[in-house]
């Protein structure tokens, strides 16, 4: 081999070796230009994907919000008794799990045509089937257990709150829910966020479970006007405290037959009383037992929102659409408790700041406020608050 043909050679060895050099770059690249590394390519999709999550205990629980044996439970209950269904690409578990992967994330239709490997059409499709069969479980597991309330729960049967809160069954807040809306009316859902938002009215039990649901009021309307709305135009729907029942109620509610709220004027929220800063009054005691007991709600909104991220900006759905995916939320919320029992947890955690016309969910109301119950009434429930809060000081050697 002559000389001239080894150069040769090796001016081919090194433009070769030059080409690949710039073909793996540009391949390198590319990958970090779209933030897709080639080790992130799917090994699953659609019903393969969703049987290789079931098989993972801690994958099911990240990806749907709920355990194994929880899924299923719903799975099945939605089949049988809901008429969630199958068809002939996807399964009626994909088809939950569409639904379960949007709202959790959130994520988008786009993200997950991808992962699920159908079109957009078909995933916006199965997303609404799922959401019909999920809000109509809502409507029947949205309610107290036991409408009469007839035996008092036993966070407040012993301990510092019995017998001062024994007659308490609840709750009652509201939420700003931020939704997308296209066109004019967007301007009169803006409230004091600025953003367009549902004023979105619950109760829950002391077990955090919702047994009320208003949802789809203005942002710009204010709490105590939705509830006026609600008893009065709802009443056979609401869960009516019986006879000296009642909730517990924000101070800007005021006090009503049913409903005990907090002294103005005083410390009232928990982290008030951090630090050493103890009651010093028999109405800062009595705001301070409030506000422990009153915290079920605002822990059950956080808890809400934390297990289904799509509430904290729903898209552009539509007003009724939107509406129901609370709904659903909520309904899934609670039928995780009921399948586990569950209690709510730590319910004196201080570091909580936070078409069916059926009973537990209010449909849409016209904009109308009146009072509810007569001077006689309000004025009994504000002398029960004094009653229990001098009891309370004089048990506990503050006046």
């Amino acid at each position: 081999m002559s000389m001239e043909s080894d150069e040769d050679e090796d001016v081919h060895n090194l433009i070769e070796i030059a080409l690949l050099w710039f073909l793996w770059w540009n391949y390198n690249h590319n990958c970090l230009l779209h933030r897709r590394a080639p080790h992130r390519q799917l090994l699953y999709s659609g019903n393969a994907w969703v049987q290789h999550i079931l098989a993972h205990e801690q994958h099911c629980y990240d990806t749907f919000r709920m355990r194994r044996d929880e899924f299923l439970s719903l799975h099945q209950v939605l089949v049988d008794r809901y008429g969630l269904r199958s068809t002939n690409n996807i399964s009626s578990e994909e088809c939950l799990v569409i639904f379960l992967h949007i709202v959790s994330g959130p994520h988008s239709n786009w993200s997950a045509a991808i992962i699920f490997g159908h079109s957009k059409s078909t995933i916006s499709l199965k997303f609404r089937h799922a959401l019909r069969k999920i809000y109509n479980l809502g409507v029947d597991i949205i309610k107290p257990r036991d409408p009469t309330f007839s035996e008092p729960h036993p966070k407040v049967s012993t301990g510092a709150y019995f017998p001062w809160f024994e007659n308490c069954i609840g709750a009652l807040d509201g939420t700003h829910i931020r939704i997308q809306i296209s066109g004019e009316r967007n301007v009169t859902f803006i409230g004091r966020h600025k953003v367009p938002t549902f004023n979105v009215l619950a109760i829950v039990d002391l077990d955090y479970r919702f047994i009320f649901v208003c949802s789809g009021r203005l942002g710009s309307m204010h709490d105590y006007a939705v509830l006026q709305q609600v008893l009065v135009h709802y009443h056979n729907h609401f869960p009516h405290p019986p006879q000296d029942k009642f909730y517990l109620v924000d101070a800007a509610y005021g006090n009503a037959p049913g409903f005990l709220g907090s002294y103005r004027n005083a410390r009232y929220h928990l982290q008030h009383f951090q630090h050493g800063h103890l009651p010093e009054t028999m109405e800062e005691l009595f705001n301070y037992r409030h506000a422990q007991l009153r915290c079920s709600i605002e822990r059950a909104f956080g808890q809400l929102k934390n297990k289904f991220r799509i509430l904290k900006s729903i898209p552009n759905y539509g007003l009724r659409t939107s509406n129901r995916i609370i709904v659903a939320c909520m309904a899934l919320h609670d039928f995780i408790k009921d399948t586990r029992g569950d209690n709510g947890g730590d319910w004196t955690d201080t570091s909580i700041h936070a078409g069916n016309n059926a009973e537990g969910i209010a449909p849409d109301l016209p904009d109308l406020m009146e009072d509810v119950g007569n001077n006689a009434d309000r004025v009994y429930m504000y002398r029960l608050r004094d009653m229990i809060a001098a009891g309370m000081a004089a048990y506990e050697n503050l006046l």
